[in-house]
């Protein structure tokens, strides 16, 4: 993919009115490729014959299939953009009532700052920050990431950022419209989101110990952009103020970790208790991001980098409705919590990418230094009561709880990367990864499990992701010869060719708006009162749906340090990864309650995996084997 973090004379938009619309693929294909993919949960070929009668059924001309395809090809030639693209943003995002801590917010690690004193990396090192203390090189790093971060969105509404393309074609980038000035607001049942392209905010929030300021990034009389050092004075003055001790305001930061109804109603409260509270959540829901400065001592570790922006430990001095919150550690640490329902973490991953790129920061051409008096932090304060402060304490509860059940590790495995596999293994880097994930899951558990990987749809109008079902005959086929003991390397190798192919195959399907679960969706969201259908109803559909390992791939990059989210069921894992030309980064979350998962057991025999596929692809493919 080309990189969009570039000034270009094709404007960032201007392909927007070529793309095409999200098909609604014919009910036969997506049936027959379902069938393929519930293939590997079925004991015998017996049952599986069963259940394909069954949606042989469903499709017969006359039966409800045909009718539900009717009615979702008619509500696609209805909707302005997309057929899926409502539908999804309230079932996947915001009609979900679980957290947004762990559950749906993604984090994603930049590596430290070029010029970072050697004494803020070496653990021991006496002039390390203790916990309880800000270093000025923390707020230094912070402002220029604020004023990178500020350029990105100006050269997106200015639309000289690159529009994105592949080899099938250009991309929408219609989510890059969602990553600055966005929040996601608790309703009853359902969020909303509210702001917008573009956004008209001068300001951002900025955290620190619970305390939450509105800092200005633009000149509030001129509209002009704010030097860098003008940024830091206001960082400056922030942390002055709260280390002073004068006036704390209770953490109501820690609320939007909260299940979302329990928000909802709690938000609803201090909306009804007015007074600050009305000028307090204006200033929270239209800033263009956040920024968290924390005074927490942490292990120079990646791994206690990201549980550090994962949740903080205890979940605190975060607004995780916010789209993007810069998180930023007393050590001059950065990484990002996303909150994931205006776009999916690759589009804002790109602005990170591009502000961890250009560090040292420089001002942006035309950045002012306004007065001392001009352009200071506002503190936002609150107007709350006995009701509220107990909706606090139950917030703690609830987010110590989710944290301590989080088993989360990000793992850097440095003896190979892409460069090694497309040499000795001639496949797809991500199939190979894939493939290694899943014989990783057979070696620990002795069984397979539905296995999830995004396939971006964006080749289409406001297309998003759809499912790529890794699992496939192909890939069962090849963790099963892999452990073989008597398996040659020729048979492992062509194992792995094979089941590769399936997976580039499956994943092109996907991405061109062909895969199963969108479609499989929309047939029962148009189902009316009193209809239903075995094929919905029998176990394998929640079966092959049950993702036990949730997977997604980030582009790599040498400023990116690891990226992951949480496990989407109970017991199962969730992973997110990268590939470099020598090095394989990913985060690995499994649930601390669930005896059957341990991210530390995956992290490990996957790295034995590694080196076991890679010897046996160097086996068949050296030219000592070739002679």
């Amino acid at each position: 993919m080309s990189s969009p973090a570039t000034a270009t004379a094709v404007k960032t938009f201007a392909n927007q009115d070529k793309l095409p619309r999200l098909p609604v693929p014919p009910l036969p294909e997506t049936l027959q490729r379902y069938l393929r993919t519930t293939r590997p949960h079925f004991a015998t070929q017996a049952e599986y014959e069963a259940y394909a009668a069954t949606v042989a059924d469903f499709a017969k001309d006359g039966a409800l299939g045909p009718q539900l395809q009717a009615r979702l090809e008619a509500h696609a030639k209805a909707q302005p953009s997309s057929w899926l693209e409502d539908w999804w943003l309230r079932l996947a995002y915001l009609s979900w009532r679980e957290p947004l801590l762990i559950n749906s917010n993604w984090f994603l690690l930049t590596a430290p700052h070029p010029d970072t004193p050697r004494a803020l990396m070496t653990d021991g090192d006496r002039a390390r920050p203790a916990t309880g203390q800000f270093t000025d090189f923390q707020l230094l790093r912070a402002a220029g990431f604020v004023s990178n971060l500020v350029t990105f969105k100006d050269m997106l509404e200015r639309e000289v950022i690159k529009p994105e393309a592949t080899r099938a074609g250009p991309q929408c980038m219609n989510q890059y419209r969602n990553i600055f000035g966005i929040s996601r607001i608790p309703k009853p049942d359902c969020d909303v989101l509210v702001g917008g392209f573009k956004s008209p905010s001068k300001h951002i929030i900025v955290l620190v110990r619970d305390q939450i300021y509105a800092v200005n990034v633009y000149d509030q009389q001129t509209g002009k952009r704010l030097a860098i050092s003008d940024i830091l004075r206001q960082l400056r003055s922030i942390v002055a103020e709260v280390t002073a001790g004068k006036d704390i305001q209770p953490p109501v930061c820690i609320m939007t970790s909260e299940n979302r109804n329990n928000w909802a109603k709690s938000r609803a409260h201090l909306e009804s208790l007015g007074g600050a509270n009305t000028e307090t959540f204006k200033w929270i829901d239209s800033a263009l991001f956040a920024v968290s400065l924390d005074d927490r001592a942490i292990p120079y570790t990646v791994e206690d980098q990201g549980k550090f922006v994962f949740h903080n430990f205890d979940g605190r001095n975060r607004w995780f409705d916010t789209c993007i919150t810069v998180a930023v550690s007393n050590d001059a640490r950065i990484g990002i919590n996303g909150e994931h329902s205006p776009c999916d973490a690759l589009v804002p991953a790109l602005a990170v990418d591009f502000a961890a790129k250009n560090e040292p920061a420089k001002d942006s051409p035309g950045a002012i230094l306004s007065a001392p008096t001009a352009n200071k932090a506002r503190r936002l304060t609150w107007n709350t009561d006995a009701k509220i402060g107990k909706a606090i304490v139950d917030a703690q509860a609830a987010a110590s709880k989710l944290i301590a059940d989080s088993d989360l590790t990000v793992m850097h495995f440095a003896e190979y990367g892409g460069d090694f596999i497309k040499k000795n293994a001639k496949v797809s880097p991500d199939a190979y990864i894939q493939m290694c994930l899943q014989l990783t899951y057979y070696r620990i558990h002795g069984q397979f499990a539905a296995v999830y990987e995004t396939a971006s749809t964006r080749k289409f109008l406001h297309g998003r992701t759809e499912t790529c079902r890794s699992l496939s005959l192909e890939a069962q086929a090849f963790a099963r010869t892999m452990q073989a003991p008597n398996a040659t390397p020729a048979e492992k190798y062509k194992a792995l060719q094979t089941a590769c192919k399936a997976h580039v195959d499956y994943l092109a399907v996907a991405s061109d708006g062909r895969g199963v679960d969108r479609h499989l969706l929309g047939l029962r969201l148009v189902m009316k009162d009193g209809e239903s259908s075995d094929v919905f109803k029998h176990p394998v559909f929640a079966q092959s749906s049950k993702w036990q390992l949730s997977t997604s791939a980030l582009f790599p990059s040498d400023r990116l340090y690891g990226t992951g989210f949480g496990a989407v069921v109970v017991d199962g894992y969730g992973m997110n990864y990268t590939i470099g030309d020598k090095i394989i980064k990913m985060g690995v979350e499994s649930k601390v309650s669930c005896k059957e998962t341990s991210t530390a057991k995956f992290k490990s025999t996957f790295e034995q995996v590694l080196r076991d596929v890679a010897a046996m692809c160097a086996d068949v493919n050296s030219p000592q084997a070739k002679l």
